[in-house]
């Protein structure tokens, strides 16, 4: 029994020169039938086998293109929610801006008023000190005149008062006090 590999063997010495041999029905007829049981069983057992495992692995592929999709779709749907509030958030951020602007010009009027208030309180305050401080500087300035007077027109009455002057005073302060 001939196999194929001693089919090309016996080719290649024919080729190099050698003595041409005729196949013989047996040296193709054996590995004919070894080829045709070959085929068969590798249909029989095989492609069952090949079909089923390529068949798993398509339905493998299709539902795993299917829950992309699914994904993917579910993704867009996040994509575009997220886009909504990014849109929503951008003028959410703008109003309160807007807000903070606006409190910190009313906070800003309101602390420039009460500045402005306190300024006039304090400049009322500062008025009515210096005036008060004025009415007891010209107070003590009275009082001191008034000590000073008295001081010098004691001094001036001792320098030019004899004791007659000084008797008739009492004398009549005497008499004053009587009527009363």
């Amino acid at each position: 029994m001939t196999t194929v590999t001693e089919m090309f063997v016996s080719v290649a010495w024919a080729a190099t020169g050698g003595e041409a041999h005729v196949p013989s029905i047996t040296e193709l007829f054996f590995p004919l039938i070894n080829f045709l049981i070959f085929a068969y069983l590798v249909k029989r057992f095989g492609l069952p086998i090949i079909r089923d495992h390529l068949k798993q692995r398509r339905e493998g592929m299709i539902a795993a293109v299917d829950t992309a999709q699914k994904a993917k779709a579910e993704a867009d749907g996040y994509v575009r929610k997220y886009q909504e509030l990014l849109k929503v958030l951008d003028e959410e951020c703008e109003r309160i801006r807007e807000g903070l602007r606006a409190e910190g010009e009313r906070e800003r009027a309101r602390i420039v008023a009460e500045a402005e208030e306190s300024s006039a309180k304090l400049m009322a305050d500062a008025d009515f000190l210096a005036e008060q401080e004025v009415k007891m500087a010209r107070q003590q300035i009275r009082a001191e005149m008034a000590s000073q007077a008295e001081a010098a027109a004691i001094r001036l009455l001792r320098q030019h008062m004899a004791a007659a002057d000084q008797d008739r005073m009492v004398q009549s302060f005497s008499e004053q006090i009587q009527q009363l």
